[in-house]
C-alpha cells in the first residue's frame, strides 16, 4: 500500500481502522506480561529466603518449581478476576490474590476489557495503619 496515494478522508480511515485493532483486547499481552515475569522474577531469591526462615508449604519448603507454579497461578487468577468477579471495581484499582508470601496484583484499562499490568511480590513483613475521618 502506498500511503502517498491516499486523500486526507481514506488517510483518516486508514487511521481509525489502526486505533480499533490496537483497541482489542490481545490474550496474547497477558500471556507475554505473564512469561516475562516468571523469567525475570528471582525464584532462587525466594527459596533462599523461605529455607532461611524456614518457611513451609504443607510442610516443606517448596521447590524452585513449585515457587514458579503458584506465582503463575496467582497472575493469572488476578487477571481472571480483575476482569470478571471484581469488574465492578475502579479500573485504577488493583486486585490483588496473594497466599504463601506471593502476592499477585492486576490492573485493567479503563474499559476494563484488558489487563494492562501485572505485578508480582513476595512479602516476607507488612504493616500498615489509617485512621478513619
Amino acid at each position: 500500500m502506498n500511503l502517498q496515494n491516499l486523500d486526507r478522508d481514506e488517510l483518516l480511515t486508514l487511521q481509525q481502522l489502526i486505533n480499533k485493532a490496537l483497541e482489542q483486547p490481545k490474550e496474547d499481552d497477558l500471556e507475554y506480561m505473564i512469561e516475562d515475569i516468571l523469567n525475570e522474577f528471582d525464584f532462587d531469591k525466594v527459596e533462599r529466603a523461605m529455607e532461611a526462615l524456614d518457611w513451609k508449604w504443607r510442610g516443606q519448603t517448596p521447590s524452585i518449581e513449585d515457587l514458579r507454579e503458584e506465582a503463575e497461578r496467582l497472575l493469572r487468577g488476578a487477571a481472571e478476576s480483575r476482569l470478571g468477579a471484581f469488574k465492578n471495581a475502579h479500573w485504577e484499582v488493583p486486585i490483588l490474590n496473594a497466599c504463601g508470601g506471593f502476592e499477585a496484583k492486576a490492573w485493567c484499562n479503563e474499559d476494563k476489557t484488558k489487563i494492562t499490568m501485572l505485578d508480582l511480590a513476595f512479602v516476607v513483613e507488612s504493616w500498615d495503619s489509617s485512621i478513619d475521618e
